[in-house]
């Protein structure tokens, strides 16, 4: 991998790494409690006392944000989780059986991709509690098919080679092969496919949370910040700016982190 692959890897690892410290470290970071109302101390600016301000219910912003930030980062990493698994599995068992079942299985993957995944979120946020685990499960199950063409296209690629031929010689079953050789040796275009679905899904979080149809205050996430700073944007600009700037470097580190992983993978 050339320097500016391992510019991109470094720098998208430092972006999502500082969010994935603040997310976890929020409770020993946070100077104040995020969810503590001062109204004496409405609206101030950014200062010494208060890094990103304050807003309208005298909550310290930077408080807010290391919480909200562990909301995010757990509702990207958790929902792209579920979306690898279950492409993974339904890839690989496409890839794998071929045939009529490849046919029918992603013929499904292609219906799923026709709906835009956003109208299936709000369709199914209508229906359900919006509490954060819901999200999760809910964004998981709506991203998975892209995943699920990648493993596929890397299993057709592979069941035919060497190894897996003398697995089958060797008494291999399907799920052996599957789980034991196809799966882990598809991995590497997945990973970099995760790493970007993670900024992805964040910004569908926030869009949510935006709406009012994701995480629902006092509960902070950077979505919801962002919406109740919109509401003063011309008095209290830092209600505004700090989320949108965090949503957009965290963003921007998985891309980042995607692109350098995609060139390190093709360079091995």
């Amino acid at each position: 991998m050339n320097r500016r692959g391992w510019g991109l890897l470094i720098a998208g690892t430092l972006l999502v790494g500082g969010a994935l410290i603040g997310a976890v470290g929020a409770d020993r970071f946070a100077p104040s409690d995020p969810e503590a109302i001062r109204l004496a101390d409405a609206l101030l600016s950014p200062s010494a006392e208060h890094w990103m301000g304050t807003d309208q219910l005298g909550r310290d912003l930077f408080s807010r944000m290391l919480h909200g930030a562990r909301v995010s980062m757990r509702v990207g990493v958790g929902a792209i989780g579920i979306a690898t698994a279950v492409g993974l599995l339904i890839g690989g068992l496409a890839g794998l059986l071929g045939g009529r079942w490849d046919g029918w299985i992603m013929r499904l993957t292609d219906v799923m991709l026709c709906f835009p995944t956003i109208f299936l979120i709000l369709a199914a946020v209508a229906f359900l509690d919006n509490s954060e685990w819901n999200i999760i499960l809910i964004i998981g199950l709506t991203g998975w098919m892209g995943v699920a063409r990648l493993t596929r296209a890397e299993v057709l690629s592979l069941r035919e080679r060497e190894f897996i031929l003398a697995a089958r010689a060797a008494g291999a079953g399907p799920a052996r092969i599957l789980f034991r050789h196809l799966i882990p040796n598809a991995l590497g275009p997945v990973i970099v496919s995760a790493a970007l679905g993670v900024g992805t899904a964040i910004l569908i979080e926030s869009g949510l949370s935006f709406l009012g149809l994701g995480i629902q205050p006092p509960t902070p996430s950077w979505g919801n910040i962002l919406t109740e700073g919109k509401e003063t944007l011309g008095a209290a600009w830092w209600l505004t700016l700090f989320p949108g700037l965090a949503i957009f470097f965290v963003v921007l580190g998985c891309n980042l982190l995607g692109e350098g992983l995609r060139r390190r993978w093709r360079s091995s």
